[in-house]
């Protein structure tokens, strides 16, 4: 971690000024957001700012997002309470907080050991007041409330073959909120999906 100077590219002095902020969180080398704010604990080539994401945001102003975007990096995270709750703060109204990561059924998931946190169909509802879903869950445990715009399973494999029949499983899944709800009720681990897509807006 480069502590000497944590902002590689001045960025946080002119953040206010820019027209569209978007804030790419654990992205590696390479971001695939154009034009984001890379944000990442390893001071890598495509980093803007480095810092352990474990501890927050604490250097990004209230409402200064038009976009949170993060691809497989929530599952690495300790406290996944910190960084929703930071995300939210840092969103503009209206803002979207979007995504993906492993769901549970993945069996790659359990091949990384620096992976934490799982995540279910359910698992951003704990972040809504509202749900688009029959099943409800507990909303009381924090104050951040997003809409939920968009949930969608991902069925992959890295074998063609089996790769098209799992894009089958993608359609039929997905093809309504019953079908979501019935494959992790009763499918999720005859067909593992390989990872959840997420789209947020705060209210």
């Amino acid at each position: 971690m480069n502590l000497t100077n944590p902002d590689k590219s001045a960025i946080l002095e002119r953040i206010q000024a820019l027209d569209k902020v978007v804030i790419e969180l654990g992205c590696g080398s390479s971001k695939i957001q154009p034009g984001a704010i890379g944000i990442d604990m390893v001071d890598l080539p495509g980093v803007d700012i480095v810092c352990n994401l474990e501890e927050g945001l604490p250097f990004l102003p209230d409402e200064c997002a038009d976009i949170v975007y993060s691809s497989h990096f929530l599952e690495h995270l300790s406290d996944l309470h910190l960084v929703m709750s930071e995300s939210f703060r840092i969103l503009k109204k209206g803002g979207v907080m979007k995504g993906r990561v492993p769901h549970f059924s993945n069996p790659y998931f359990y091949s990384d050991y620096t992976h934490k946190t799982s995540f279910g169909l359910y698992s951003f509802c704990y972040f809504s007041k509202q749900t688009p879903f029959k099943r409800g869950v507990p909303t009381f445990y924090n104050s951040v409330n997003f809409k939920i715009i968009r949930i969608k399973l991902v069925f992959y494999s890295p074998f063609l073959i089996r790769n098209i029949f799992r894009k089958i499983l993608t359609w039929v899944f997905n093809s309504s909120r019953f079908m979501q709800e019935w494959y992790e009720e009763g499918f999720c681990y005859l067909f593992p999906a390989y990872e959840m897509e997420f789209e947020l807006e705060k209210l």
